[in-house]
């Protein structure tokens, strides 16, 4: 091989190696340079990711703190809320009701004065029926029944025609009327029957009853002809006095106490059962009030007292009392006007007020 074959040889050799070299250099530079431009990337997604939670960061603070402005706001509004709720308390123990409504609820007012507080022993009996207010009605003449004019139930006049009868005699027509004035509580003849000495018809006059009681031992020396007596019912109440004493059927040990009930307006059932309080004395007391007017409210005694928007609750400190009032020491001054009947309304009125202020 020549001298000149050998150069040619070792220049290309030179040059092979040269290639293989720079390939060699090239390849790590371009791979460094891609590394590179994924770091940028991670860098810059880095810095997106880091300024979107600094926004996020900063937007939930300007969220937070809006949030706890409207709330601390809001405080100050319920804060406010507790202020309107002073004025309730302001208002505590008032009721506002009008005249219409206190009709229609049935709260009646009366007025505080002196008075007597009594001293009572109590007796119980019913209501019964005079002897001389019953009529049992009769034709005068054997005849014919023509006409019933009444049924029972049916109240009646004295002297009204009631009935009509043929007589058997004289074949006319007569006219039977009412004994007494009351109601008919008996009818035993019908129009085409017979007459004779049989009762037709019942009549009661209950307008006036008496209240008898039974006394016994125990009471028998308090008890006595003129002494005063209020009766009551179930919801009624009656000023009388005792009439009579009247000795207890045979073996019994008691005595009959009566007392004249008025009944006209008809609120007393005959048969009913009344309670008696038989005045043994009287204390004379500069305030009194019903009985009824008393509420306890937080274990304390209260009555409700009139006013121009209704009433308002009035803790009072009470005396002596007896079946029907109460003395008044403090809390009340006499003429004013206050609730009675149906004060136990306004009682719940109030509580349940009161109720719905609680927090």
């Amino acid at each position: 091989m020549s001298a000149n074959t050998l150069t040619k040889l070792s220049l290309v050799h030179l040059a092979v190696t040269a290639v293989i070299t720079a390939c060699v250099v090239v390849t790590p530079v371009y791979a460094s340079g891609d590394h590179a431009h994924e770091h940028q990337q991670h860098t810059e997604r880095h810095d997106e990711h880091g300024h979107d939670k600094h926004d996020d960061e900063h937007g939930h603070k300007d969220e937070h703190g809006h949030d706890e402005h409207d709330d601390e706001h809001g405080h100050k509004d319920e804060h406010g809320h507790g202020d309107e709720h002073g004025h309730d308390e302001h208002e505590e123990g008032k009721v506002h009701i009008t005249a219409e409504q206190m009709l229609r609820s049935g709260i009646a007012t009366q007025l505080a004065q002196a008075g007597d507080i009594k001293q009572t022993v109590t007796v119980y009996g019913r209501a019964i029926l005079p002897e001389a207010a019953s009529s049992q009605v009769k034709a005068r003449f054997a005849g014919l029944i023509t006409q019933v004019k009444v049924n029972v139930g049916d109240r009646v006049k004295a002297g009204q025609i009631i009935a009509e009868v043929e007589s058997n005699s004289s074949l006319k027509r007569y006219a039977i009327k009412a004994p007494i004035s009351g109601v008919v509580v008996e009818r035993n003849a019908n129009a085409g029957e017979m007459a004779s000495d049989n009762v037709l018809l019942s009549i009661i006059d209950d307008s006036k009853l008496w209240a008898e009681y039974q006394i016994f031992p125990a009471q028998m020396r308090s008890v006595a002809v003129g002494q005063e007596l209020l009766i009551t019912g179930t919801q009624q109440q009656a000023e009388s006095n005792i009439k009579y004493l009247l000795s207890a059927p045979e073996g019994e040990l008691y005595q009959l106490a009566r007392a004249p009930l008025d009944n006209t307006n008809g609120q007393w059932p005959l048969g009913s059962l009344v309670s008696g309080y038989v005045t043994l004395s009287k204390q004379a007391v500069g305030l009194m009030i019903d009985n009824l007017a008393v509420q306890e409210m937080e274990g304390q005694q209260v009555i409700f007292v009139r006013t121009a928007e209704g009433f308002e609750k009035r803790e009072v400190e009470l005396g002596l009392r007896d079946s029907q009032m109460t003395e008044v020491l403090s809390g009340l001054s006499a003429g004013e006007e206050y609730a009675v009947q149906k004060s136990f309304l306004l009682k719940a009125d109030l509580e349940k007020s009161s109720a719905g202020h609680v927090h």
